[in-house]
Order: structure tokens, then sequence, then C-alpha cells
């Protein structure tokens, strides 16, 4: 039986997404595909911002893919994550490990996840059975950034040492404080000034040990210690590259870790040369993208403990906004699509789209 899907697709790179983005349809021969092969079904697949950085070029390039079984022009595919369910395998080696409702992710980046169904590699694929679609469907990103944040850099820490982070209220800061709970390591995360209480609280019901406004924090006076009680701040993340970097670097302790992430506010990083003599302090890139490519076994393991840590309930999903889909609908995917990056720049939080 031949399988009718649907992919957000562009042809160019550039700033204009909604004028990038358009619809493919295409057809999927089970029968057809080679012994290695997968058909897989979209269960759900984020937006997230690092694939619009993708999308206007130069930053993971996304390579032309082929949707179905059936040549297709030079076409690239959005998205780097989401969850899949197993329709066919094939009867390579590799495919027979997985089987019919298997739960999957993609391993590599640059998949190209917002399509409805797909043909996948067997060995680019991540069996994350035991997890609910609304756990598997983000793993891979923020959860895999927050882990990896903690643990590719500091493999001793003590109970009751300090991690602090701006772009407090993003996801990855989120679960952050929840894998550093597990190792009685403390929370400060930083936030933009004017967040209400209720998002406070939330922040707290996630780990987070102090919440600290900007203006707080930016005071040329703020001294970490009050928080603290001179407990040793071992890691500063920074995932926004804004004015709260200076401090996050000054409230490090002595041969602490200044690690980038990402550079949503601005593309400089500027603190005292000073400090960073004074205390012996290390600054680092870290990319998730960069990492999953040079060592693909570390985000299979990074994913293995992860699904350990949801099924035994340490860590919990964090919520994000839900757009839905239907193959065959009037709707177009890339319009539901860019209905999610509309929600996204009008600061709605993560969306995700699922697939019916």
């Amino acid at each position: 039986m031949t399988i009718e899907g649907s992919a957000v697709t562009y042809t160019e790179y550039g700033s204009d997404i909604p004028k990038l983005l358009g619809t493919t349809n295409f057809k999927i021969n089970p029968d057809e595909i080679k012994p290695d092969q997968v058909v897989i079904k979209a269960l759900a697949t984020p937006l997230n911002p690092a694939d619009l950085m993708q999308l206007r070029g130069g930053y993971n390039e996304s390579p032309e893919i082929q949707l179905g079984t059936e040549p297709n022009g030079p076409l690239h595919v959005g998205g780097n994550e989401g969850v899949y369910k197993v329709v066919k395998a094939g009867s390579g080696s590799n495919a027979s490990q997985l089987k019919e409702g298997d739960l999957v992710i993609p391993k590599l980046p640059s998949f190209g996840t917002w399509r409805s169904y797909a043909i996948a590699d067997a060995d680019n694929l991540i069996i994350v059975n035991g997890l609910s679609v609304d756990q598997a469907a983000t793993i891979s990103i923020n959860p895999a950034t927050a882990y990896q944040l903690l643990n590719n850099y500091i493999s001793d820490w003590q109970k009751g040492d300090y991690v602090i982070q701006n772009l407090g209220t993003s996801q990855v800061s989120r679960y952050v404080s929840q894998i550093a709970k597990l190792y009685d390591v403390k929370t400060i995360s930083v936030v933009r000034d004017g967040k209400p209480q209720q998002e406070i609280d939330e922040l707290k019901k996630y780990g987070a040990e102090h919440v600290i406004s900007h203006l707080e924090f930016n005071d040329e006076n703020f001294d970490i210690t009050k928080y603290t009680n001179g407990a040793n701040v071992r890691l500063a993340l920074n995932g926004s590259c804004d004015s709260t970097v200076a401090n996050l670097v000054k409230s490090l302790s002595t041969k602490g870790q200044l690690v980038s992430y990402g550079f949503l506010g601005g593309a400089e990083i500027r603190y005292s040369a000073r400090e960073q003599f004074a205390k012996d302090l290390v600054t680092r890139r870290y990319w998730l993208t960069a990492n999953t490519v040079a060592d693909p076994q570390g985000k299979v393991d990074t994913i293995k403990h992860l699904i350990e840590l949801y099924k035994t309930g340490k860590i919990q999903d964090v919520p994000y906004n839900k757009l839905r889909y239907k193959q065959g609908s009037k709707e177009e995917i890339s319009k539901v699509l860019l209905q999610g990056l509309s929600n996204f720049k009008d600061g709605k939080g993560k969306q995700v789209l699922f697939y019916e």
C-alpha cells in the first residue's frame, strides 16, 4: 500500500522564513525501501530556535533530501528533532533490530523532521520505547543539552555546589535545574525583569534554588555570596550572550567554568579579564550538534540516561504549546508550522507539531 506524506520544505536559505517554506507532497511504497531502511510515521516534531538559524543559512546547513520512493527535485526539509513510530522495517541486519510500533528519534542532526512520514536509515535511529510521546518529542535537544552541560565539564560535583544560568525561563534551564538537583547541586536562574510570581514559583518547582532578575543581577554592587553563603559556584551557563554574562563570570568561584551554548541576545561575550586571571577561570563553547556529529554514541548514551530518569520519575517533561496537523486535511503542513513560528515570536514558548 502506498503511503501519502507531506513535508515542510525549502530550496534556498534566507531570513524571510514565511516566503521560504512551502509544502511538498510525496508518496512512499514501503515495498521499495532498501534492506537497512525503515519507514517511520511522525508523531510530534518541535520547532526550535536552532531550526530557524538553519533556515537562514550558515548554521548546520541541511542536506538535500529524497522524501519518497520516487525521486524529487532538490529540496531541504526543516526540523532537527521529533519522535516517530516505525511503520515498516527493511530486511537488513540493522533494520531487523526495529519492529513495527517502536518509538524512535533521529540520532544525527539535519534529519529534516518536519514531515509526516520519512524513510530513514535504521542506524540513524534511537529507540525510545517506554516514554510518552510528549517526552520523546523533545528529549533530543533541550534535556540532552542540559544533561551534557552538567556532565561534560564537571565530573566531581560536590553536595552544595552551585550552577548559575541566564536564560533562566528556557526549557534547557528548567531541565538543568531538575538534573542538577539529582546531584545535590543548587541552581541559580537569572531571568528577565517583570516575570510574574507564578512563573518564578514554577522555576522553583523545577528545582531552581534562587531566581534573580536582570535588574538585580546586573547591579554593579551585586554579590553572589548573598545567595550562596560562600559555597562554590563551579559552572555558569550562558544561553543568551546578553548583559548578564559579565556577572555570570564575576559570580564564579576559583577555577570555575563559563560554558556558552547559545547567543539569542547577541553575538558578543564580554567579561572582566581581571576576573578570569585572578580566579583561573575557563571559558568554553558547547554545541550539541557538533558534539553529536563528533560522537554519535555519546548522544545515544545521553538519551539512554534521560530515558531512565523519565521512567523513574526523577525528571518531568516541561510543558510546551501543541499544534495539530492531520495528513490529507485542507490545511497545508507548512501553514500549521508557520503558525507555530508566529506563536514562538509572540512569546508563547516552545512549539511542537503533533500529527494526527
